[in-house]
């Protein structure tokens, strides 16, 4: 059983954006021979907490313009984006329980 989330200040759902974030743009550089494949890279991330329900939402929106070479395609950048989840939620753990 999964423990219950501490009460979440504005501080910490920044900290969880900023890892988030962080965390997707270095996979997303990772994933590409050379960091010039990548034009424009936008990583929103919108976190909300709701003291009522004790239920944390992480969204994000990924916008990335790459050069037409460019080995990224919409199934890797979702892979990337779904690994980043598993490891957020490790870190909400590890965190924030």
């Amino acid at each position: 059983m999964v423990s219950k989330l501490k009460k979440l200040s504005e501080d910490d759902l920044i900290d969880i954006s900023d890892y988030f974030s962080n965390l997707i743009y270095k996979k997303i550089n990772h994933a590409v021979d050379s960091p010039k494949e990548i034009i424009n890279m936008d990583v929103d991330i919108n976190v909300s907490y709701n003291d009522d329900t004790e239920e944390l939402d992480v969204d994000v929106d990924v916008d990335i313009q790459s050069d037409e070479l460019s080995s990224l395609s919409d199934e890797l950048i979702e892979g990337l984006i779904d690994e980043s989840y598993d490891e957020l939620d490790e870190y909400i753990n590890e965190n924030y329980r």
